[in-house]
């Protein structure tokens, strides 16, 4: 009796013990886990950093007018454009997100944008975005835990060329792919896990992430349709109602967003624009009779000269731009008659004259429309920039070499994980690119474009040094155990 109580007194020891290992070995893993994410934030930080430092002409443009309209914001309150001492005329050129962001940085005394405090903001965006790519790479192609490739998926992030260059200028890419990872990194962590189904008001918080991105970047809101229909489809095993509801849930602050923004619209420049005054522009500039010329005898490489276009793009209203013979005639030498009355033109008016003269070029070529697509497409992930004046040719072969051996790592991850990169995890992913490739494919693009999705490029190209593939239905990851 006594040799019996023991064994059994020995054999719980052995399993406390067992525990004890199995505890202390989570604990250490997770410290470690820490550090490693404590080290890519700072290397994001650092690199991000220095390169403003070093960059001497960081946010001294404002291309887009985002300083314009943020300044305007901080002085008036009102979303527009400031000519002169005239009031500030309401505008709905730009999304609202980005601007009203920097207002927060426009001091009241001044009036005037702190770019110092934007580069603060810019460096902690770019930090953010590696640290949630290094967590999403964990989950998707390491089983869950941090390792080597999760963490080169971050310091790629932190180090990417357009990421970089784009992070000294005012423009959206920074904010934009910090949103793009956030709500990939919602999906990851929320798709499939045992919570998804009961915690249905999550769903509100990937509404709001989609609804923020949204009021950054119009082109999201495909993607907010087509993750609403993905999360409809994703729990296959939950029951009908539960999913029709996490449906209505990701929709819900999309569409309210959406209704504010064309409500203020409509209020303050008289129409319910529910994106931007600047389609019409971005769609013609892509779809032209000079764009057109040059992709059907221009040489491979060269860029597009948009010098003539221009010049006659600034006389929309003394002709009729809908016809071939206004973007062929010589407008350097145009005077307008003296008792010429110009007509009175509104925000929408020149949009919509813009959306029109685009696709009576396309109705006039569609052969060529669907040539220029795919060469849309191939631009918005091509590896090389083009040469322009002031680029150098080095540069342009570094970073097409950058991104050529991404690619081919790229490549290689997708061979490796094949159909698996279709289970629902990877599903934000793959709706962000067709979204990405949907838009850009019609309205005018370029290689900088496709910041929102490089943090999961990133993470596939690191997904090659994972040591061996291992089949996993829900996540698709190519980790071992």
């Amino acid at each position: 009796m006594a040799q019996k109580f023991g064994e059994l007194e020995s054999a719980s020891q052995l399993t406390c013990m067992v525990s004890l290992f199995q505890e202390t070995t989570l604990i250490a893993t997770r410290l470690d886990e820490r550090k490693a994410l404590m080290g890519v934030f700072a290397f994001a930080i650092a690199v991000r950093a220095a390169v403003l430092i070093v960059a001497p002409s960081a946010f001294s443009s404002d291309p887009d007018a985002y300083r314009a309209l943020s300044q305007s914001l901080a002085q008036t309150g009102v979303f527009g454009i400031t000519l002169g001492d005239l009031p500030p005329k309401p505008t709905a050129f730009r999304p609202p997100l980005y601007p009203y962001l920097l207002s927060w940085l426009t001091p009241s005394q001044t009036g005037q944008l702190s770019t110092f405090a934007v580069g603060i903001l810019h460096v902690v965006m770019g930090a953010l975005t590696s640290l949630a790519t290094t967590w999403v790479a964990s989950r998707l192609i390491e089983k869950n835990r941090i390792g080597k490739a999760s963490i080169v998926a971050g310091l790629l992030v932190a180090i990417d060329p357009i990421l970089v260059q784009q992070s000294t200028q005012l423009m959206t890419e920074t904010i934009a792919t910090l949103l793009s990872i956030s709500v990939i990194a919602w999906w990851v962590g929320r798709i499939g896990s045992e919570n998804a189904s009961r915690n249905a008001g999550g769903y509100l918080v990937l509404s709001l992430l989609l609804a923020l991105a949204y009021l950054c970047r119009p082109t999201f809101l495909v993607w907010a349709v087509l993750l609403t229909l993905a999360s409809f489809f994703a729990g296959s095993k939950t029951q009908l109602t539960q999913r029709f509801k996490h449906g209505v849930l990701t929709a819900l602050l999309v569409v309210v967003a959406l209704a504010g923004w064309s409500w203020r619209n409509a209020s303050a420049v008289g129409h319910p624009i529910w994106a931007t005054s600047h389609g019409g522009y971005t769609l013609l500039l892509a779809n032209n009779e000079s764009f057109y010329d040059y992709l059907r005898n221009g040489n491979w490489g060269e860029a597009w000269d948009a010098k003539p276009f221009l010049e006659a793009y600034v006389h929309r209203f003394d002709g009729d731009p809908t016809t071939t013979e206004f973007w062929n005639r010589d407008w350097s030498d145009f005077e307008a008659p003296a008792d010429s009355q110009q007509p009175l033109i509104t925000e929408q008016g020149d949009d919509r004259r813009c959306y029109l003269a685009a696709r009576a070029t396309i109705d006039r070529q569609p052969t060529m429309f669907l040539y220029s697509c795919l060469v849309r497409v191939g631009r918005l992930w091509s590896p090389m920039p083009h040469v322009a004046p002031g680029r150098s040719w080095a540069k342009v072969v570094i970073v097409g070499l950058y991104y050529s051996a991404l690619y081919v790592a790229v490549a290689m991850t997708l061979w490796r994980l094949r159909r698996r990169v279709l289970a629902p995890k990877w599903w934000a992913i793959l709706a962000l690119a067709i979204t990405l490739c949907g838009v850009h494919a019609i309205y005018w693009t370029n290689f900088r474009m496709r910041a929102p999705i490089i943090p999961a490029t990133c993470l596939l190209a690191a997904g090659v040094i994972v040591a061996r593939p291992e089949k996993d239905p829900e996540a698709g990851d190519v980790a071992d155990n």
